[in-house]
Order: structure tokens, then C-alpha cells, then sequence
């Protein structure tokens, strides 16, 4: 395995700047190897992180080098139990928040101020949800305790969309930051139609635009991806909702044109002709048509994403006329 170094000495007897040095290494994911030796498996964007921490440890009056070298195998083993252990500290600390949240469902005066409440959880949540999502970054050995968080994560969100529809409130929407879905792969049932189509252009349009797609016809999930349209799933349907309405819900997309096309989709998803759109049946035939004559996922979404690019355009132009 390919390493980097870090070697340093800070002369300031100023504690702030010590405390600084040792928060940014954290930061970037770098453990203690020996004493003042901080370590990191190799990359460029890792070399670049160390030799901006040179210049920040300079920039304090103290020394600082990187190196670079070839590890052996009984080294590898040792530097990756020192990584692992660091991870799954950090881990264990977001679990404890998590689990906090957790029991704070079943506090006696929970549901007397539910409104307050829910919006309690969501905002520490959502800030949980950001340290952990940092944390993924520097979790370069894939520790076991990620699956875990995930999976508490979501029992969290199933539950605040439940007390969500409880609340009686319209102004509670369960809500979520895009800037948590970058770079993320993405999977749904196979043989995808109007909502899963639709839902994933508004994911990759508006939520996450280097998202990667994934069909199942087993109902197998790996843990690492994010479901949609899938049975049970947080961004699927809830209540009167189909996916794509829940999407707009949960990231708080307040776009008229969105909510055109939002209509289309019910229609057709949940065949109960809520709001009477007239383009629902043509559009209908249309994608099942295409579907039927591609035969292939993948090719069929990459055809409907510019379909659904068409779409979006022409309620933008209808909404500037008037």
C-alpha cells in the first residue's frame, strides 16, 4: 500500500494553534502513526491535504514534511487496524446522537408539542446526517459500523414521516439537504415507468447531477445505495403522494413547473384522475411505448430524460406568458 507521511513539530507553546493542527488533521483523516507522524493511505487529492497542512503548520512558526513510501504487508495490517479503530470512534460518537434521537420519540411529552418537536429532530437530523456523510469521506478502509448508521438513519426518517402526517400541520414537511445526495448511486425496481422515470430525472435535474442508476428485478439493495419508487422506501409513496410528489415535498423544490409535471405523474402513477390532466394518457402510451420498443432501462431512461427536459421547458414557457 502506497502511504503518506506527515512529520512535523509545532514550536508554539499557543494551545489554539496546537488544537487547530490536530482538528485539521482529523478533518482530513489522517491518525497518529508515531509521535508527531500523522499517516494517510496515498491519492493526489490526500498529497495536496497534507502539503496545505505544511503550510498551515509553517505559517505557526513550527516544521513539517510529507513522504511518501511503499508499506509492507504486516505494516498495511497495522496501519489499517489504526484506522479502523479512529473510524469506528468516530462512528460510535454519530450512533450515541442517533440513538438520542431515538428515545427522544418515546419522551412523555413528545406528542403533547409534536409540531416543536418534529421540527427538533429534523433540524439535528439533518446536521447528523452532514457529519456522517464527512465521515463516509475518510472511512477509506469501508468500516462495518457505516451499514448501521445508515440503517438507524433511516428508521429515524421513516419516523418523522409518520409523525409528519400527524401533526396537523401544513407548514411541517419533512425535509432534506441536496447537498447530503452528491455523487451518490441511486436504485429502484427494473422495468421502470412514469414515477420512477419522471423521479429519476427530478434527481439527477435538480437533486444530484452526477448521479449513477440502478434497476433491480430481485429486490435486492445494496446498503451503500439509495432507493426510490422501492417498497418501504423513505423517498417512495406516502400517503397520497407518489415518488416524485414526495421528492418535491421532502427537498422543498417550490417550482411551479415542477408541481405541472408533478400532477401528470399522479395521474398516471396512481390511476385515480386527482387532477384531471389531460396529457396523462397521451404520455402514458408514450413511455410505455418507449419502454416496450428499448427493452433496456437504462437506454429507456436516457431517452425519457430529455423527453422530461421537454416537459419541464414548456410549463416554464406557459408560466412566463402568463
Amino acid at each position: 500500500m502506497k502511504l503518506l507521511f506527515l512529520v512535523h513539530q509545532v514550536q508554539t507553546k499557543n494551545s489554539k494553534e496546537r488544537v487547530k493542527i490536530w482538528r485539521l488533521t482529523k478533518r482530513i483523516g489522517a491518525v497518529l502513526f508515531r509521535n508527531s507522524v500523522y499517516v494517510l493511505p496515498y491519492s493526489e487529492e490526500r498529497n495536496e491535504d497534507f502539503h496545505w497542512l505544511c503550510q498551515q503548520i509553517k505559517d505557526s512558526k513550527g516544521d513539517a514534511s510529507v513522504f511518501i513510501t511503499d508499506s509492507n504487508k504486516n505494516e498495511d495490517d497495522e496501519l489499517i487496524k489504526l484506522f479502523t479503530v479512529e473510524r469506528s470512534k468516530d462512528y460510535e460518537q454519530i450512533i450515541e446522537k442517533l440513538n438520542d434521537l431515538v428515545k427522544a420519540f418515546s419522551e412523555k411529552n413528545f406528542r403533547k408539542n409534536l409540531e416543536e418537536n418534529v421540527k427538533k429532530i429534523l433540524k439535528q437530523l439533518n446536521q447528523i446526517t452532514g457529519e456522517f456523510n464527512d465521515l463516509q469521506k475518510i472511512d477509506f478502509f469501508n468500516s462495518s459500523h457505516s451499514s448501521n448508521v445508515k440503517k438507524i438513519i433511516q428508521e429515524i426518517k421513516q419516523k418523522l414521516l409518520n409523525f409528519v402526517g400527524n401533526t396537523g400541520s401544513e407548514e411541517i414537511k419533512l425535509s432534506y439537504s441536496v447537498q447530503n445526495y452528491q455523487r451518490k448511486v441511486w436504485i429502484t425496481r427494473a422495468h421502470i415507468h412514469i414515477d420512477r422515470i419522471a423521479s429519476a430525472w427530478l434527481i439527477k435535474k435538480f437533486i444530484d447531477a452526477e448521479a449513477k442508476f440502478v434497476f433491480s428485478d430481485n429486490n435486492i439493495f445494496p446498503d451503500d445505495a439509495i432507493q426510490f419508487d422501492t417498497f418501504g422506501a423513505e423517498f417512495g409513496h406516502h400517503g397520497d403522494n407518489c415518488t416524485f410528489e414526495t421528492l418535491i415535498k421532502v427537498f422543498r423544490m417550490r417550482d411551479k413547473a415542477l408541481q405541472q409535471i408533478a400532477e401528470i405523474v399522479h395521474d398516471i402513477d396512481l390511476k385515480d384522475n386527482k387532477y384531471q390532466r389531460t396529457e396523462a394518457n397521451g404520455i402514458d402510451k408514450t413511455i410505455r411505448s418507449i419502454s416496450d420498443f428499448i427493452n433496456d432501462d437504462q437506454k429507456t431512461l436516457n431517452y425519457c430524460l430529455t423527453m422530461f427536459d421537454g416537459f419541464y421547458n414548456s410549463f416554464k414557457k406557459i408560466k412566463r406568458r402568463k
